[in-house]
């Protein structure tokens, strides 16, 4: 029997500690240090340990409420009948932080590419490039990356996923943060990617490979394939899906016309020697005896043989004289569980040279990234994510980069009701020259590198920035910030609909005279669908019966979007 050295000795501190506070009572300072190295004692023991660092923007939510503003001048607005898109620049915290309040548990896919925190500038913590000589440069992007994946997680569905890349600078630590916020249980795989085809020249090993880890909010296995029709098949599990990849039915033929389709033979004998699997299987029509080949059994106990060759599933090759083969049928394995947990494949996930390339043929005119995610990787990923059965599905991406994601989302769901979320930073203008620009031409079309006219994804686009308001000013006693929040709830009611408020199916009424003018519209009142109503005005009876007889959803603001600021507010 093993003993737990460090429980033991742990044991003997946290008994000394006890019997110190008893004698410190009257050294309340000294007690609550004991109180601390007891806690810090009691914490788990084995996972990520790091030095939690606070960042500038943790100090600014302190004192102020962060919003959204509509930029309408960058609004592309094409089919009121589909979904909106959104672009939100601003610290991606406090837009996760405004995402909560519209989109807690309503996320199916999220898809990012954090700083990979190589200390070549390329990870910026409190307005500063973290360099390698930074003794905490490692600490400093867990808390990071714990306070956004924290929040990240509130938003996805039961069943949703999130697929993070990532390189070997710190796919250790993330790995155990994840493990640490979604659970080591909810963890899919680790999807080592081969992101360049070059040599490094300048390093003694030429390093070609990233990784993607992905998780899942829940993923209880249920062990089971579920078959919804021939034509829909893919892995389930209690609460999360992965939908695979189709199988290529060219190796398949029917040349005894079998009514259930196209089939191929497979060999019946498998490896290993098992003597419950070990039997003698005669072709019933020509007699021959066959035991499995030397060093092999057979797939199957004989009972179950009989059974298959009932059935018509087992064949002896083409003139009847071969070994037994086994039918499997395309429409069985049509979407067979295909997924690899290694993406070398480079035609099916392709590189960020190709990345770069895709982007330079939208924007030939933008100073762009070195080495942005190629369409493809995120196509495959959203393929294998997402099942055909999800309707209008969310895809969030909160370090958009280049809006490699958006484009993705666009060229995937053509034609169907899908969204993204992308959030980015405005670093150089990045966000609005380079992702919005990217996104704007997927939509509306551009010409490319080679003077080619590339036709738009016809799609919706709203853009918004992050503001902040302050939650008191001492100063001006007329500063009431309910009255503030109501200026900046058009922006949530959008977001959390994903559509606009401008086609009349959403209405927004904030005073009595609202009401009034909105009642006396029979237009406005056919057409609305959803109606927002501040807590300050008053609405009657007769005017609740009519929304009720009219089916209107009815929601009352700003406490729906800004209640707990609000409650803490009022108890200063």
């Amino acid at each position: 029997m093993s003993t737990n050295l460090s429980s033991e000795k742990r044991e003997i501190i946290l008994n000394n500690i006890k019997i110190m506070r008893e004698k410190l009572q009257d050294e309340p300072e000294l007690v609550t240090t004991l109180n601390e190295i007891e806690h810090e004692l009691k914490r788990k023991k084995y996972g990520l340990v790091w030095e939690n660092h606070e960042e500038k923007i943790d100090q600014e939510i302190k004192d102020k409420i962060p919003v959204f503003v509509e930029d309408s001048n960058l609004e592309i607005k094409i089919d009121e009948t589909k979904s909106t898109n959104f672009i939100l620049e601003g610290d991606n915290l406090h837009s996760l932080y405004l995402l909560e309040k519209t989109h807690r548990n309503r996320i199916d896919l999220i898809i990012i590419d954090p700083p990979y925190n190589r200390g070549l500038n390329d990870f910026i913590y409190d307005d500063n490039y973290i360099d390698k000589g930074d003794s905490f440069k490692h600490s400093k992007w867990i808390s990071f990356m714990n306070k956004r994946l924290y929040m990240a997680k509130k938003l996805l569905k039961d069943n949703g996923v999130i697929f993070i890349n990532i390189d070997d600078n710190e796919l250790a630590g993330l790995k155990l943060l994840c493990d640490d916020i979604f659970g080591e249980e909810n963890f899919v795989a680790c999807f080592p990617w081969h992101n360049r085809t070059s040599v490094q020249n300048d390093t003694d090993i030429s390093i070609n490979h990233e990784y993607i880890l992905a998780y899942a909010k829940k993923r209880r296995i249920a062990n089971r394939r579920l078959k919804a029709s021939n034509e829909d098949l893919w892995y389930k599990t209690d609460d999360f899906v992965i939908q695979p990849k189709e199988t290529d039915s060219s190796k398949y033929a029917n040349p005894d016309n079998d009514p259930r389709g196209l089939w191929k033979a497979d060999p019946f004998d498998a490896p290993n020697i098992r003597p419950n699997l070990t039997y003698e299987i005669v072709n019933p029509v020509t007699g021959v005896k066959y035991l499995p080949p030397k060093g092999r059994c057979w797939r199957t106990e004989q009972e179950k043989f009989q059974k298959l060759l009932e059935d018509k599933r087992i064949v002896f090759g083409k003139n009847g004289r071969s070994k037994p083969q086994l039918k499997v049928f395309y429409n069985e394995v049509k979407m067979k569980g295909e997924i690899r947990n290694s993406w070398f494949d480079s035609d099916l996930y392709d590189t960020s040279t190709n990345g770069k390339k895709e982007l330079l043929s939208i924007l030939p005119d933008k100073k762009i990234f070195n080495t942005p995610k190629p369409v493809a990787l995120y196509k495959e990923i959203i393929k294998m994510a997402i099942s055909p059965k999800v309707k209008n599905p969310i895809i969030l991406d909160f370090f958009a980069g280049s809006g490699t994601v958006g484009q993705a989302v666009l060229e995937e769901f053509q034609g169907k009701d899908a969204s993204f979320i992308l959030c980015n930073s405005n670093e150089s203008n990045i966000c609005k020259d380079i992702t919005y620009e990217r996104i704007k031409r997927i939509i509306t079309g551009y010409e490319n590198q080679k003077k080619e006219n590339v036709k738009g994804i016809e799609s919706n686009l709203k853009y918004y920035k992050i503001n902040y308001i302050d939650k008191m000013r001492a100063e001006d006693e007329s500063y009431y910030v309910e009255n503030e929040l109501q200026k900046f709830l058009k922006e949530l009611i959008q977001l959390d609909n994903m559509n606009s408020t401008d086609n009349g199916l959403i209405e927004l009424l904030l005073s009595d005279d609202d009401i009034d003018e909105f009642f006396g519209n029979k237009q406005r009142l056919n057409k609305c669908k959803i109606v927002y109503i501040s807590s300050n005005a008053l609405i009657t009876e007769e005017q609740i019966e009519e929304f009720e007889k009219r089916n209107i959803e009815v929601q009352y603001v700003p406490e729906l979007y800004y209640e707990k600021e609000l409650n803490d507010i009022n108890q200063w």
